[in-house]
């Protein structure tokens, strides 16, 4: 339950707050030794994720570690480095975007989630309220179907908190990659075409390419 308060709690401002500091705490990525670390470090856990596909924090872990190599933006041509970074951001965001459920809508009723689950119309005259325990509940039948109704719920939780880390980290990932190309290179510069190029040619999703493309920078859309 805190943890749906933690994800409720959120608000924009909140979100650009913890980019800046995701900023302000980012690596030099002035070595090829430093993004060969950064590539091993995403590998395995993504690795680690797609055994069970269930530790989504494990994604979002990558994906700030694909986000701590700056752009060095002093270079006419992309260099190597650059060039490595930017597809190591572009591996997460795809990653991320690919562990989304799609067809996940938390608006429809049937994603509704409740602080507190009432209990179901009992037999007996025992008085009920919403987040009651179960084991206080002396009709059998009814506690059973009161302890259903509440692990239900929970799952629904468990998916919304999900479903909101998993767009959250992919708008981030996103974030970071327009700041890397949008503001790393001279704008127009050859370094910056290249960069370009190499995320439309690897983002096939027009949403997401659309969204990169913009002349002011993506934000939080949930």
């Amino acid at each position: 339950m805190n943890d749906m308060k933690k994800v409720f709690g959120i608000s924009v401002a909140t979100g650009w707050l913890l980019l800046a500091a995701t900023l302000a705490q980012a690596e030099s990525n002035d070595s090829l030794d430093a993004l060969t670390n950064a590539e091993a470090q995403v590998q395995l856990k993504l690795e680690q994720f797609a055994r069970t596909n269930a530790d989504y924090q494990l994604l979002l872990e990558a994906q700030k570690i694909s986000a701590s190599l700056n752009p060095r933006g002093d270079r006419t041509n992309l260099s190597r480095l650059d060039e490595g970074c930017l597809r190591l951001q572009l591996k997460m965001l795809l990653a991320l975007a690919q562990a989304r459920d799609t067809h996940y809508d938390r608006n429809a009723s049937t994603n509704i989630v409740y602080l507190n689950v009432m209990p179901p119309l009992m037999v007996s005259n025992q008085p009920i309220a919403a987040g009651m325990d179960p084991n206080a509940i002396k009709d059998l039948t009814a506690r059973k179907a009161y302890e259903d109704a509440i692990a239900e719920n929970d799952g629904r939780i468990e998916k919304l908190n999900r479903e909101m880390a998993l767009s959250r980290g992919e708008e981030y990932a996103l974030m970071d990659i327009w700041i890397f190309v949008k503001r790393g290179f001279p704008e127009n510069s050859a370094a910056q075409k290249s960069a370009i190029e190499i995320v439309e040619k690897t983002v096939a999703d027009e949403t997401i390419l659309n969204r990169f493309k913009s002349d002011t920078m993506p934000g939080l859309t949930w």
